[in-house]
């Protein structure tokens, strides 16, 4: 991330920025692993919820994206993409009629499903509206949120290939708990969950057509698993201090983060206070964000309050109206605090987009 320039910024703060430069050498490393195997690429867009990033990583070689809300897909139709996974099961039958009107309208629609129930509510939403649209069997490899278990994935199966205006499109496995510092250990984990997938996949009658794994963790490690053929990462958009943790990236790659200003200062004990707080940034697992000053120099976060990120200034460098970034330990929740973010890049003048997909809707 271009500190300088985003720290130099006059705008307001606090206010969420994002590196399009570094977006897109995001997109284009992740995109370059899928093709060297020979992997579909299908990303999150919860991590962005901007359906101009979406549009980006299609035109990069995504297959489509995934969302986890029907108020997402709408959003990133609405934006121009014709090709999403709701990879998330979905039982209330208004929302599965606005999914099938969304398939109705000419989008390629998918839907996780876990349960009988759910699969026979959407068979009955797609044909009363006249849509086709794809189910995906979403099967629990060891996260134990959603998901059916193996021994029941293949009757599910089974159910979607024979219903009304419902197909088997695939089968999903999400390990968003495999999430080990140790790249050995999620190796293992992969593999151990690339065997149940295979035995699921050899006991179905019918092949499906896309076996969609993975997340940022472990899709480079899914990608050389032949029991698969679609990827599913979501937050190497923006990466974040997780990640970065993980040995996933380096923090010159994350591309998003919160830019804040010093409000206040103290001599004793010296501290400086920034206009931004847990409700800038998100304490997902309560971890704070990583500070930084223009040079790069990481500093230290004393605490955060909802409006209030106390830093330690022993140094005395920072003054009133100095600028801060905060790199966020999650991305994904730090974006669904923004109404809208500001896109940097060094070649253009920065602008301002709405984070669309973002809020509580229904």
């Amino acid at each position: 991330m271009d500190l300088q320039g985003i720290l130099g910024l006059p705008f307001e703060t606090p206010y969420m920025v994002v590196d399009i430069d570094q977006v897109e050498r995001n997109i284009r490393s992740v995109q370059a692993v899928a093709n060297r195997y020979g992997k579909r690429l299908r990303p999150h867009s919860k991590t962005h919820k901007i359906p101009e990033l979406s549009r980006m990583q299609v035109g990069q070689g995504a297959s489509g994206i995934c969302v986890q809300k029907v108020a997402e897909a709408e959003v990133m139709a609405a934006g121009g993409v014709r090709d999403i996974l709701v990879s998330n099961e979905v039982v209330d039958r208004r929302k599965l009629d606005r999914l099938s009107m969304l398939s109705s309208q000419g989008f390629r629609i998918y839907v996780a499903v876990d349960s009988t129930v759910g699969l026979q509510r959407l068979s009955e939403s797609a044909r009363y509206h006249g849509a086709e649209i794809g189910v995906f069997v979403d099967l629990d490899v060891g996260m134990h949120r959603c998901g059916v278990e193996p021994e029941k994935a293949v009757g599910l199966a089974m159910m979607a290939s024979r219903g009304q205006n419902v197909y088997l499109a695939g089968v999903m496995a999400y390990d968003g708990h495999v999430n080990d510092p140790d790249r050995e250990k999620r190796k293992q984990m992969v593999e151990a969950e690339a065997s149940v997938l295979q035995k699921v996949i050899a006991s179905l009658d019918i092949e499906p057509d896309t076996v969609s794994v993975g997340g940022t963790p472990t899709y480079e490690l899914w990608a050389g698993q032949p029991v698969c053929n679609e990827l599913q990462p979501g937050t190497y958009v923006y990466y974040d201090v997780h990640c970065q943790a993980m040995g996933l990236c380096s923090r010159e790659q994350i591309a998003m983060g919160v830019v804040s200003r010093v409000i206040s200062r103290s001599e004793s004990p010296p501290r400086a206070v920034l206009d931004a707080g847990y409700k800038s940034v998100s304490l997902d697992q309560g971890v704070y964000p990583t500070a930084v000053d223009a040079s790069g120099q990481e500093l230290r976060i004393l605490s955060m309050s909802e409006e209030h990120c106390v830093i330690d200034n022993a140094s005395h460098a920072l003054d009133l109206d100095d600028a801060v970034l905060l790199f966020p330990y999650h991305s994904c929740t730090t974006t669904d605090l923004w109404d809208t973010a500001l896109l940097y890049s060094r070649s253009s003048a920065p602008r301002q987009v709405p984070v669309a997909g973002r809020g509580k809707r229904l």
